[in-house]
């Protein structure tokens, strides 16, 4: 046996019998399913032993940060309409994989002198907040050609709440019709916001509206620095919409499925799902049957929409899955409409608000399956570039391409 080999079965056996050791002096710690003995803080995980070779956990949940930096002067009218149709099939194209987590964020600029520079939504997985921010931004303002495009996306880069995790996928998109200031001396240029993002691992990808080619030129640079892409979008295609037979009875079974939730605990955990309710209601009054069926399907089909939709503390939920035990919650912490019913009515009371989610959660998911069979009807009469030069479709397939050299797989084609 050579002298290589050697040292190599010794140290394999050196690790084996450490971990043995290990865990024989701390027969409490546990051994997961894929073999992995938990350690203290600085020690974390021992991964398995395959050919010799230590292996990584595997990562169960995966997560996906995307951030639009839009230009929100007057010439971009369409395309902020169309983020607001559109927000929730576009995070629901890149949610299709029951464990991929996903938060969207935007940043609007405009120019000095108009209404506002800038103005910024954080990222969120909740996209009912992201929407009610959304629902106060126009187009307005520019009118001389440039605009503060640096500023844009140096807030974009520095403000949101990126994740520092490497397996993390960040994206920002930049879109917009015309090149940036270069003449204000109290910027931060591009080329700098670039460095910045590569240092933090995301990626810049830019779509220019139209066909300005100066704005072509810098919109290039800045993908290529950051390791991003360029897309190019006519502006007159920028938003493939299709309305379905059936949005009307989603929006009305979602709206009702909205007034089932019930919320407990403190006052602040209370107030704080309170303004969940309330953002619903908002939502239902002040958006068209077609955009409610899109933040639908979102929340019915996707585990970033559940998890936000339902939120913490929902008790229709907790009691319907034996979370809780309903007689050890003080009267104090439980909803309004329940805290005066004796023990056997609360039970009543919540066996029938769950019979009737059930009935409305049957009627909802058979009303999606109903809307998307039409919508890839629909998608099938039109042509094929079309639906391609879409700016859902370039946004989708661009974060699918990039998203699986992080190892998330995005399946499916666009949402409409």
């Amino acid at each position: 046996m050579n002298t290589i080999l050697q040292l190599s079965l010794y140290g394999v056996l050196l690790s084996i019998s450490t971990l043995f050791a290990f865990h024989s002096s701390n027969p409490d710690l546990p051994v997961t399913s894929d073999g992995l003995v938990y350690q203290p803080s600085t020690l974390g995980l021992l991964p398995p032993l395959e050919n010799g070779i230590a292996t990584a956990p595997s990562v169960q949940d995966k997560r996906v940060q995307v951030v639009f930096a839009l230009d929100a002067t007057g010439s971009m009218s369409g395309l902020i309409g169309t983020a607001k149709e559109k927000i929730w099939s576009i995070a629901s194209s890149f949610a299709q994989d029951t464990t991929t987590q996903v938060e969207v964020g935007l940043i609007f600029y405009r120019d000095r002198g108009d209404a506002f520079i800038t103005k910024k939504i954080q990222l969120s997985a909740d996209l009912d907040d992201v929407y009610e921010q959304l629902m106060t931004i126009t187009a307005d303002g520019g009118g001389d050609g440039p605009e503060s495009v640096n500023q844009g996306l140096h807030e974009a880069v520095t403000l949101m709440k990126w994740n520092t995790d490497t397996t993390v996928f960040k994206s920002i998109f930049l879109v917009g019709d015309y090149e940036p200031h270069m003449d204000y001396q109290d910027d931060v240029r591009y080329p700098v916001s670039c460095s910045i993002a590569k240092e933090k691992d995301i990626l810049i990808n830019t779509i220019l509206m139209g066909n300005n080619d100066v704005a072509k030129k810098i919109w290039k640079e800045i993908a290529t620095c950051s390791g991003g892409e360029f897309l190019q979008v006519d502006m007159n295609a920028n938003n493939l919409a299709v309305t379905t037979p059936y949005d009307d009875k989603i929006a009305e079974v979602s709206s009702r499925l909205d007034d089932t939730r019930m919320y407990y605990g403190s006052t602040e955990q209370k107030q704080k799902q309170d303004i969940k309710k309330a953002q619903s209601d908002k939502l239902h009054s002040g958006i068209s049957s077609s955009t409610a069926a899109r933040r639908a399907e979102y929340n019915n089909n996707t585990k970033s929409g559940k998890d936000a939709y339902i939120g913490d503390h929902e008790l229709v939920n907790d009691y319907k899955s034996k979370k809780i035990d309903l007689t050890k919650i003080p009267a104090t912490q439980l909803p309004d409409a329940i805290q005066k019913m004796n023990a056997v009515q609360r039970e009543k009371y919540l066996d029938s608000l769950t019979a009737q989610r059930d009935q409305l959660q049957k009627q909802m998911d058979a009303l999606i399956v109903q809307r998307k069979a039409y919508i890839e009807e629909e998608l099938k009469k039109k042509k094929k570039e079309e639906v391609a030069e879409s700016f859902d479709n370039k946004v989708y397939e661009n974060v699918k391409k990039q998203a699986a050299k992080k190892r998330i797989e995005m399946k499916g084609n666009v949402k409409y």
